[in-house]
């Protein structure tokens, strides 16, 4: 099982430290990273750390250590993006319709009260 090193963690934490958009915050005490997980990989505050910024920061620090891109080569993989066909896909019938239990309908008014109760008036 891979576990980080001590010494990618505290280039972790400055990372999350340098993308911080807020100045004080509850959930991760104005760290920029909530805890750590079982590999030793940092989780980022989704409140104070700016994200996107910090992950291209992350890509470009793996990038520069060779040890570290074997674990982390699924950040550098492109995703292929799905064109839209122009052609309009005919759709059948049996999408349109409902799909409904046909028995008993399923509405529960509110509550009933039982017992007797004071009408105030």
């Amino acid at each position: 099982m891979f576990k980080l090193d001590e010494k990618h963690l505290d280039a972790a934490k400055q990372i999350a430290k340098e993308h911080r958009r807020k100045k004080s915050c509850d959930a991760c005490y104005d760290r920029g990273w909530i805890g750590v997980s079982e590999q030793n990989l940092l989780v980022l505050c989704t409140r104070c750390v700016e994200m996107d910024a910090a992950m291209d920061a992350w890509k470009a620090y793996v990038s520069e250590n060779e040890e570290l891109k074997e674990h982390f080569s699924e950040l550098f993989e492109e995703k292929p993006v799905e064109e839209a066909s122009d052609a309009p896909t005919k759709s059948t019938v049996h999408e349109h319709q409902k799909v409904s239990p046909q028995g008993k309908p399923t509405f529960n008014p509110g509550l009933r009260r039982t017992g007797h109760s004071k009408k105030i008036g």
